[in-house]
């Protein structure tokens, strides 16, 4: 039906993918003045024709009235100097007088009231209603093509730890050692000559003969001395790691429809392909 919202017709922020050029102004926030100078209020968003892929309208936020207007691009005339969006031809009477838009899709029936409030009966037979320079497909718009690009990082992380210790081990050790010692040998010899030996008297004490005796023991003496030394060092080892994932891109497809209206003119596409960027 006529007054049911159309697709065709739609705010810029809600086209994803779509932007204001690279070095072209973002008018969004700028002043809003009427022919007769005064100033009617700001511009809160662009409107975009997505068949025609330009900018058809400038959403109005209305000083003092808590409502937005919608203002054909062809009466707006920028001074980038000044952040102003100047309306020729409309009064600030007749600027407040245009119907209430709600920021949506525009309805075709709402598209006929601003005609009319611009004393335009058809925006079709009047090519200044929509023709503004400022706004052309060609230096405002783009469809911007995303894709996915693999990021590959790193980042440390433990790897576990090492530790290294003493322990004490038991090992037995037997060793042979000659050791000395002293005994008494008793060697028995008959005198030969006795007379010439002398007499001897039995006494009845005993005589007696003590003789040392001297001998080695083996003394276990153990002490601890160093034998080796242990050197722990760390060292970095590359290994190569494969990474399997899946990447998305955008891509572009013309789609013509049946209509003239949807035709892309040559200075749009370029034989129907859209440059990425």
């Amino acid at each position: 039906m006529a007054n049911e919202p159309m697709d065709r017709v739609v705010p810029l922020n809600q086209l994803p993918g779509y932007k204001v050029a690279d070095g072209e102004p973002d008018i969004r926030g700028w002043d809003v003045v009427a022919s007769d100078g005064q100033r009617l209020g700001k511009v809160e968003e662009l409107l975009v024709d997505t068949q025609a892929n330009k900018v058809r309208y400038v959403d109005v936020d209305v000083d003092g009235d808590n409502r937005h207007i919608t203002v054909p691009i062809g009466y707006a005339r920028l001074e980038e100097s000044r952040h102003q969006v100047l309306v020729d031809g409309l009064g600030t009477e007749q600027l407040r007088a245009m119907p209430t838009y709600n920021r949506g899709g525009m309805t075709r029936d709402y598209e006929e009231e601003v005609g009319r409030a611009c004393n335009v009966t058809s925006a079709a037979a009047t090519p200044d209603y929509y023709d503004n320079q400022a706004f052309r497909n060609d230096k405002e718009m783009r469809l911007t093509l995303n894709e996915e690009q693999l990021a590959v990082g790193k980042r440390e992380v433990s790897g576990g730890e090492v530790n290294v210790h003493k322990h004490v081990e038991t090992q037995h050790v037997h060793e042979n050692v000659q050791v000395r010692h002293e005994e008494v040998e008793v060697e028995r010899r008959p005198i030969a000559d006795p007379l010439a030996a002398g007499a001897g008297q039995i006494t009845e004490t005993a005589d007696e003969i003590r003789i040392p005796l001297h001998a080695e023991e083996v003394i276990v003496e153990k002490r601890v001395v160093p034998t080796e030394e242990l050197v722990v060092r760390k060292r970095e080892v590359v290994e190569t790691e494969g990474i399997d994932t899946t990447l998305r891109r955008e891509t572009a497809e013309v789609d013509r429809s049946a209509t003239t209206d949807t035709h892309l003119r040559g200075d749009q596409m370029d034989n129907d392909r859209l440059d990425r960027r």
